[in-house]
């Protein structure tokens, strides 16, 4: 198969994360990128999207301050399209009372921590996949921040 790839405008990719419940958070822990697969939702904070996910407070993603990205994504081989979209920013731990919605994370117990990925970037590609001869072939091409 080969895939073919567009890119996405901003209002499009938050539109898609918007479908979506579950993506990955990543943060940097000892130097090196680490996705953590969390429950999300969107809220907009000072007039712009953001990322809302909830955590325990002891883990490493509770704790964690600084720069991170999002991803989410959509494959389906079989139908022959395919979406992904990362979302780059600062994360910051929320602290005292707030208004933020809940993003009903799976895991539940301890689960108060409250963090944000405050956007910054946003780049997105769609991909149509054909049948070739090779197997399974994705050009994916970031977008320029």
């Amino acid at each position: 198969m080969s895939a073919n790839s567009y890119g996405l405008a901003e209002w499009e990719c938050m539109d898609l994360i918007r479908e979506r419940s579950v993506g990955r958070l990543c943060i940097v822990d000892h130097g090196y990128p680490l996705a953590i697969p969390v429950n999300y939702t969107m809220a907009v904070i000072d007039g712009d999207n953001s990322i809302v996910v909830r955590t325990a407070p002891e883990t490493m993603l509770g704790r964690y301050e600084g720069l991170g990205s999002f991803e989410v994504d959509d494959i389906d081989l079989a139908g022959g399209h395919a979406w992904s979209v990362i979302v780059r920013g600062n994360v910051r731990r929320v602290v005292g009372s707030h208004a933020l919605p809940d993003p009903r994370p799976l895991l539940t117990e301890d689960r108060h921590q409250w963090m944000v990925l405050h956007k910054a970037s946003v780049s997105g590609r769609r991909f149509v996949v054909e049948q070739a001869s090779e197997g399974y072939f994705v050009d994916w091409q970031i977008a320029p921040v």
